[in-house]
């Protein structure tokens, strides 16, 4: 049982620190005073830090953005940015394992698979928006909520 509210704001602290280009801002949506949910905490900092840090290594202006959201039965986190995208012909493979959309930017190709590892382990579903139309790419997770008794 945890105040999601209040472990948003927690884990956004450290996310921020993710951030160090100049001229891109870290945003957060955290719509709700407080909010009681039951939920791993560490699981959900695993994910928004595995989406967070992709794009970081594609957006060098504008911002990147995270925030959730009560819907459907559910809370849907997200992680937007304004960075490079992702190519049509490469969005159908970006939770595959060592699928990287750029030779030259650090890392192995395993954060998004890791993303819909965890994800599955919770019950969640994880995806790209192909639907959002801002510039840069929009990762989602939707996790069943389960509020405390």
């Amino acid at each position: 049982k945890i105040d999601l509210s209040r472990t948003f704001d927690d884990i956004c602290l450290a996310l921020e620190q993710r951030v160090q280009e100049p001229g891109v801002a870290f945003l957060k949506d955290n719509p709700y005073p407080t909010y009681a949910a039951v939920l791993d905490s560490g699981r959900l900092q695993q994910l928004l830090t595995n989406f967070v840090t992709n794009a970081v290594k594609y957006t060098h202006e504008g911002h990147i953005r995270v925030g959730y959201r009560e819907e459907n039965g559910g809370i849907l986190f997200y992680c937007e940015d304004t960075g490079a995208g992702i190519p049509l012909e490469k969005q159908s493979s970006v939770f595959e394992r060592f699928v990287k959309l750029n030779d030259f930017v650090q890392g192995t190709g395993l954060g998004l698979s890791i993303c819909r590892d965890i994800a599955g382990r919770m019950g969640a579903q994880v995806y790209l928006d192909t639907a959002w139309k801002g510039p840069g790419s929009r990762f989602v997770f939707s996790i069943p909520l389960e509020k405390p008794e």
